[in-house]
């Protein structure tokens, strides 16, 4: 059985504290300035600056979409947007737009998400180690993101930002192990809430 290549980023589906999902977003923006689309699903870092308060919204930390690649950090994951007439209209965070992404930041999260099958797959042996982000564009269509797990990447490195935590179970049994396109259950191992990154578990 064939997985189906459809990324869609990062889709948080658990904690490994037991915390409900609920408990684990908080809003951010994205201001008019950032000349970026962004997509639930994206993986985001904070920039160190603060938004303007504007019509209805307070200011917030301001995110920019992560950097894919070993030692950039991440602060969580956008699940949706609070609503503005653009949001409701297109779906997404236009780029260019003020945008107020809400983002699962907890550092305890587990996502889910598609591994791009460049090169190797990712293989049971390699469940327990870490892995890096590769980019992708998201898609305006389905509204969600393009971001995968560089299966390339597989290491015990400190430096690289996921953790491999297992394969992800689908009901009718829909995502083959170990083949092109699987989907793994990562964690953020670079999370910039986190005291210290670790090479693996």
């Amino acid at each position: 059985m064939a997985n189906l290549n459809s990324p869609f980023g990062m889709r948080p589906v658990g904690s490994l504290l037991g915390a409900p999902l609920s408990g684990m977003m908080n809003t951010y923006a994205a201001p008019a300035a950032y000349a970026t689309d962004l997509f639930v699903g994206d993986p985001v870092v904070v920039t160190g600056a603060r938004s303007s308060p504007g019509v209805g919204f307070p200011a917030y930390q301001v995110v920019a979409r992560a950097t894919a690649g070993a030692t950039n950090q991440i602060t969580g994951v956008i699940v949706g947007f609070q609503p503005t007439p653009l949001i409701i209209a297109s779906g997404y965070g236009v780029l260019s737009t003020d945008r107020y992404p809400i983002v699962c930041d907890d550092p305890a999260a587990i996502f889910e998400m598609q591994e791009d099958a460049v090169g190797n797959t990712i293989a049971a042996a390699t469940i327990g180690l870490n892995a890096n982000l590769v980019a992708g564009t998201g898609n305006a269509y389905t509204k969600k993101s393009g971001f995968m797990i560089d299966s390339d990447t597989a290491a015990a490195d400190a430096t690289f930002q996921l953790t491999l935590r297992d394969f992800a179970e689908h009901a009718g049994l829909d995502n083959e192990e170990a083949v092109a396109y699987s989907k793994i259950l990562v964690t953020i191992n670079l999370h910039t809430k986190r005291l210290g990154a670790v090479a693996g578990i």
